[in-house]
């Protein structure tokens, strides 16, 4: 059965919008406003018999008829072509389309994820909730102590006025009113003053017990399962995101954090979890869409890309843990377009240095510069860049007369393609692997998709037809390409331990 989605056909068109809702469609098109839900419901909860029903069947009836006529004037577009860089609209090739061939066929993966649900150990959680209600009690002693005196740590006045006033620290940052205590401030305190790196601690573990386990807890039914939605139109980098709850965010930032992880269990006790994660996904990207050989030759190699980056940038074989460290940040933030002086913020370096760094980057790889400056140049031109698969974006501005803006433009002209294209490739393998749990009958899910990861829950007499098939659709989803990309697994029986 074939479908169409006009919000997703949308999507593919203005991938920047925010309008993308059929009443916006509706105004934009057809200069059509369409009778709102308050309207129906007359601002209030009603039962059935309340209800205007001649504004409910307009309100349905029109969802039916504006939905077909966007529909009619996508095929008519695709089938004349269009003045925007769309030609034919919605197909990149002949034989490819980002629409038909991966944002709809997702749709019924992202159904079953959001039917099948995320189990939650609920005595676990509230274990985490314990831990981090004594943690956060605890520093709250220590920075009082410190401090000699009780203060509202929560409130930034407050802090600013303990900190500046009564213990004289030095600030570099002011906002108009009075001393900024962001989260750059502290660190830079946190370097000389143990009061800092208490307060910190404090916000990350308050930030741990607010927006994640207070919400899972109040997320969880009466069976301990929590529900989301993927929306595949929010995201400006393409990316799938999670919404009510955002299962995407569960954070990694310490031992406290990954127990958060831990709570997620499989969906039946004949199960176990593993997590399947793509390796350095986004530069190996850039190695095949650049064609650098000395990218291609390292990954073919299966030789250490941060090591390898590590010995080009700082000149010798013998290589620390800490410049491994920054070649590492250098790798990933250059797909970024990052200068010498954000990087230097990044790393907690002279920007002298960083600009050293970068240029032995590109001094390392040539073709990565090469690939770089014709993406900017061909954007210029066209105004638009274009992934792997030929999935565009508008950025127009590349060419404003603001130097500021320009050059904000020329970062994403950069990122774009690379970021977008390893999008495209998890949600290619999620399209494959939905087919091949599907035709083989097996009772396996998948329960999560996160960034570069893909979390299943699997019965333990398909683990292992499971998990070869996985990792074969993951790596050699790209066909015709120098090098196969790399996965990672872990099996165990909650999401943290896996990992």
């Amino acid at each position: 059965m074939k479908i169409y989605d006009t919000i997703l056909g949308e999507y593919i068109k203005n991938p920047w919008a925010r309008w993308l809702s059929l009443d916006d469609l509706a105004l934009k098109y057809m200069d059509y406003k369409m009778i709102s839900y308050d309207e129906v419901t007359q601002k209030k909860k009603l039962n059935f018999n309340d209800v205007d029903l001649q504004s409910a069947s307009i309100y349905s009836g029109e969802d039916v008829y504006i939905t077909w006529e966007l529909y009619k004037k996508h095929k008519e577009e695709e089938e004349q072509g269009t003045k925007t860089p769309y030609p034919p609209l919605l197909r990149s090739q002949e034989n490819f389309s980002v629409l038909y061939d991966i944002e709809i066929p997702l749709i019924d993966v992202l159904k079953d994820m959001e039917i099948t649900w995320v189990r939650i150990d609920r005595d676990k959680l509230k274990w985490v909730w314990m831990l981090l209600e004594n943690e956060i009690s605890k520093l709250e002693k220590e920075i009082h102590n410190i401090a000699w005196v009780e203060f509202n740590i929560k409130s930034p006045s407050q802090v600013a006025n303990v900190l500046f006033n009564k213990l004289q620290l030095k600030s570099g940052k002011k906002t108009k009113t009075w001393f900024s205590v962001d989260n750059e401030v502290l660190e830079e305190l946190a370097k000389n003053h143990e009061i800092a790196r208490k307060l910190i601690e404090y916000r990350t573990y308050t930030k741990l017990l607010s927006n994640y386990v207070d919400w899972l807890l109040a997320e969880l039914d009466e069976n301990d399962l929590i529900h989301t939605n993927y929306n595949q139109t929010i995201a400006s980098t393409g990316r799938l995101s999670s919404v009510n709850p955002n299962l995407q965010n569960i954070p990694t930032w310490n031992g406290i954090s990954w127990e958060i992880r831990n709570a997620f269990i499989p969906l039946c006790d004949d199960e176990i979890i593993i997590a399947f994660d793509y390796s350095q996904v986004e530069v190996r990207v850039l190695a095949i869409m650049s064609g650098d050989e000395n990218l291609i030759n390292a990954f073919k190699n299966d030789i250490d890309i941060h090591y390898n980056t590590a010995k080009f940038i700082f000149g010798k074989d013998d290589i620390s843990k800490e410049e491994r460290k920054v070649a590492k940040s250098v790798n990933f933030w250059v797909i970024y377009g990052i200068s010498s002086f954000w990087l230097s913020k990044m790393i907690d370096a002279s920007i002298a240095d960083c600009k050293k760094y970068i240029d032995k980057f590109y001094e390392s790889y040539p073709r990565v510069r090469e690939f770089f400056d014709k993406v900017v140049e061909d954007c210029k031109k066209t105004g638009y860049v274009e992934t792997m698969f030929w999935r565009r974006r508008l950025i127009p501005w590349i060419n404003d007369w603001n130097r500021i803006i320009a050059e904000a433009a020329k970062r994403e002209a950069i990122n774009m393609p690379i970021q977008w294209t390893a999008a495209d490739i998890i949600k290619l393998a999620m399209i494959k692997i939905h087919k091949f749990i599907n035709e083989n009958n097996l009772k396996s899910k998948l329960i999560m998709q996160v960034h570069d990861e893909l979390v299943f829950s699997v019965k333990f007499d398909e683990k292992e037809k499971l998990e070869k098939e996985i990792r074969n659709i993951m790596e050699w989803v790209l066909v015709n390409t120098p090098i196969r990309l790399i996965v990672d697994a872990w099996e165990w029986k909650s999401w943290g331990e896996a990992k």
